[in-house]
């Protein structure tokens, strides 16, 4: 093994090790290797599970992420151990997306995966289980089915799994977690309260001759919100987003920047 890849491994361990501890939501079962080249995570968080014709929801998962011979030049290739009824996860596979580059941090993925099975982050339009992308499309107001925050600056030992059996709707009059499906890639905007950090996101044009700017109607009714369009300010990456989040704040999964929603 090459000093490089040492390092590399070592440094991913220990910050791996690091977040898990601080997350509640997250447990490390299994390291292997010295340094690891393979681990298997729980994750507590609210999901779906096909059985039969019936969804229902489940609450732990198992995931295993191998570190390939070529890594990190290569992604970690990543897998469930549990089932999971998922657009863009199969028996064999996760697809965490196709923007991976060497200087990822490992955490990173796993936050990703958690986003996942939280339904904050889906991509309909190349899923490897089709059935579930038609199901993200038809029950989009009940997304996402958990509204965990993957950042471990936001999280809370006294941030349990819901107990609720129902899918959560919004309520008339009450602000709600922004729910983004990508176009492209899973990259995902999630909330970040840090204003420091905020820059400020414009809503795209859309794609026609004259390039008008894109039209946004607000229904008068609040629990009817409609479906806008937004774009990274900083790598362009474009999301689809209800009205009702205009003003909150978001990151981009694929460059990390926080920016403002705005029309």
């Amino acid at each position: 093994m090459s000093n490089v890849r040492l390092r590399r491994l070592q440094a991913d361990h220990q910050n791996l090790v690091d977040y898990v501890r601080q997350h509640p939501r997250l447990r490390l079962i299994q390291a292997i290797g010295d340094p690891p080249e393979q681990y298997q995570i729980e994750y507590r968080i609210k999901s779906l599970r096909q059985v039969g014709d019936d969804l229902q929801e489940v609450k732990s998962h198992l995931v295993e992420i191998s570190l390939p011979r070529n890594y990190p030049r290569t992604p970690p290739l990543c897998r469930m151990l549990t089932p999971v009824f998922h657009p863009n996860i199969a028996p064999h596979a996760i697809c965490v997306g196709d923007h991976w580059s060497a200087g990822e941090p490992l955490k990173s993925i796993v936050a990703r995966i958690g986003e996942m099975l939280a339904y904050q982050s889906y991509n309909v339009k190349s899923p490897l289980n089709g059935e579930a992308a038609r199901w993200v499309e038809e029950n989009l107001e009940d997304l996402p089915l958990d509204k965990v925050s993957m950042l471990v600056e936001e999280t809370s030992p006294a941030d349990p799994v819901s107990e609720n059996r129902q899918l959560p709707r919004e309520k008339s009059g009450t602000a709600a977690e922004p729910k983004v499906e990508t176009r492209e890639s899973t990259s995902v905007a999630l909330p970040d309260d840090n204003p420091a950090e905020t820059t400020t996101a414009k809503a795209i044009p859309k794609k026609t001759p004259q390039s008008e700017a894109m039209e946004i109607v607000f229904d008068d009714e609040p629990h009817k919100p409609q479906m806008m369009r937004i774009g990274c300010p900083s790598c362009s990456t474009e999301f689809r987003l209800v009205s009702t989040n205009l003003g909150k704040k978001a990151r981009c999964n694929k460059c990390q920047t926080v920016f403002t929603i705005t029309k």
